[in-house]
């Protein structure tokens, strides 16, 4: 009798062959796999510049060709893994807009790397699936390109096959410790989707301990005791104290991510397939994976709605959904992934869905893009009338800026100046966003001839300290100019 890729429903989900044998329903999974896959990674390139040159991401970008070396803030070491194909294209000298490219593709290549380790190597098809599952509620995060959230669920679907390993080799217990540090130290909240992985294969295991489990226990005690120590001024602005906690528990109507609750196709999908995995521990009588999914779940969407109070962005409600698809995912690819061959609508209909899920998902996204693209043609009117006048150094008020643009920017002069050094260097034009009231042109920031306005915190740079084979600024004053591109010399 041949022995299949697809363990029996009946048993825990271990991985208990690795065998290169595939059902239909395995190739099924990795054709869907691929082509969602590869479809995030094209869109990625397309909409680079979207994805690229907003906030977070234009920054890292322009420290990591400022510096030459990898860029790690709030001791997210992690940040290496996606930096290195940009940072390796900035030791070859490529052109700029092939470093964009890099930095945008990086997670979503990252992602399809991991995808065929899993399907192929490891012959662990359903562990695959869990990286297409988030897909479904990606929306604004697509737009983040450096979004540690994502990149989060790449290392944790990592962690969950090698849990599933029938492997006792000193290389697969380093690969376990690395994994569970990578999750710890992408983002604070890897603690949690280490705890809920390790929580979830003990409990399928009837609470009896195996030797990857107290491992992986002791590595992830271990690495957040560090984790916590280390500081970090980001990560505990967002810590409410005690009396916080209790006023927002008191007070849910004005948590913002409940507001979408009822009204967001994310939520609704992300509920759907919870309520799906519930469902399939009851039908199997698993009561004790059904309490797990139902108390840690739960207790991840109240501290997430604690945590992220008054946080009323895209990107922050997303936040909150996509892990709890992962949740919803892991008993899902486990064992609700019809094994039998000769079933071909119930081995056929959930494929159809999830491409179907995706197609939508792709849709959205591309819907998006031109939200993102209209502010990206916004910059460049302004960064073109600056250049059409001799001015390559702008400044408007913010608060002149925020209403006439849907999203404004503290990294404003990294976007523009990245922008703007897409054809050429010699084209570099920086726009700043001040954001000191009342707003004077007589400013003597604005007359430094040297100087490079960069971000609120840090603002006066010296221009002669760019990257001259990227940037390269005149001496010259800075012009201020209003949203509509009315300028007045200083």
């Amino acid at each position: 009798m041949k022995q299949h890729e697809m363990v029996s429903d009946n048993e825990p989900y271990t991985m208990k062959v690795s065998s290169p044998i595939l059902t239909d329903t395995a190739r099924m999974a990795r054709f869907v796999g691929h082509l969602g896959l590869l479809t995030f990674l094209a869109l990625s390139i397309l909409m680079a510049h979207e994805r690229v040159l907003l906030t977070d991401s234009a920054a890292q970008l322009f420290e990591l060709i400022q510096r030459g070396t990898f860029v790690i803030y709030d001791h997210r070491y992690t940040m290496a893994v996606t930096q290195l194909l940009p940072l390796l294209g900035i030791k070859l000298g490529l052109p700029l807009p092939f470093l964009v490219i890099l930095y945008s593709s990086a997670a979503p290549l990252l992602a399809y790397l991991v995808f065929l380790l899993l399907a192929y190597r490891w012959h662990n098809t359903r562990s695959a699936l869990l990286l297409l599952l988030p897909l479904l509620c990606l929306r604004h995060t697509f737009f983040h390109a450096i979004s540690e959230t994502y990149s989060l669920l790449i290392y944790a679907t990592l962690l969950h096959a090698l849990l599933q390993r029938q492997s006792h080799t000193p290389l697969h217990y380093v690969a376990l410790a690395l994994c569970i540090v990578a999750c710890v130290f992408v983002h604070p909240i890897g603690m949690f989707f280490v705890f809920f992985l390790l929580g979830y294969h003990l409990v399928d295991r009837s609470l009896r301990p195996t030797p990857r489990l107290v491992i992986g226990a002791a590595v992830l005690i271990a690495t957040a005791i560090v984790k916590l120590q280390l500081p970090s001024g980001h990560d505990s602005s967002y810590m409410p104290t005690l009396a916080d906690i209790i006023y927002r528990l008191a007070h849910p109507n004005e948590i913002q991510i409940l507001h979408g609750l009822t009204s967001s196709p994310i939520s609704f999908c992300a509920l759907a397939l919870y309520a799906t995995a519930l469902t399939g521990h009851f039908c199997k009588r698993r009561w004790l994976l059904l309490a797990w999914g139902i108390v840690f779940n739960a207790g991840f969407f109240l501290l997430s709605a604690v945590i992220y109070y008054a946080d009323n962005s895209s990107i922050a409600f997303e936040r909150t959904w996509l892990p709890l698809v992962f949740f919803a995912g892991v008993p899902l690819t486990s064992f609700h992934w019809p094994a039998p061959a000769r079933r071909f609508p119930l081995t056929t209909l959930p494929a159809i869905a999830l491409l179907a899920g995706l197609l939508v998902t792709d849709i959205k996204i591309v819907r998006l893009g031109r939200d993102y693209r209209e502010r990206l043609d916004a910059l460049q009117t302004l960064v073109d009338h600056g250049r059409r006048n001799g001015h390559r150094k702008l400044v408007t008020p913010l608060q002149e800026f925020r209403p006439r643009h849907a999203v404004d920017s503290w990294a404003t002069a990294f976007e523009t100046l990245i922008l703007s050094s897409l054809h050429s260097p010699d084209s570099s034009v920086t726009l700043y966003l001040e954001e000191q009231e009342p707003f004077r042109t007589d400013n003597s920031d604005y007359q430094v001839l040297d100087a490079y306005l960069a971000v609120p915190w840090n603002r006066l740079w010296n221009y002669n300290t760019l990257n001259p084979r990227y940037f390269r600024l005149p001496g010259q004053p800075y012009v201020a100019i209003d949203a509509a591109g009315s300028d007045n010399r200083l």
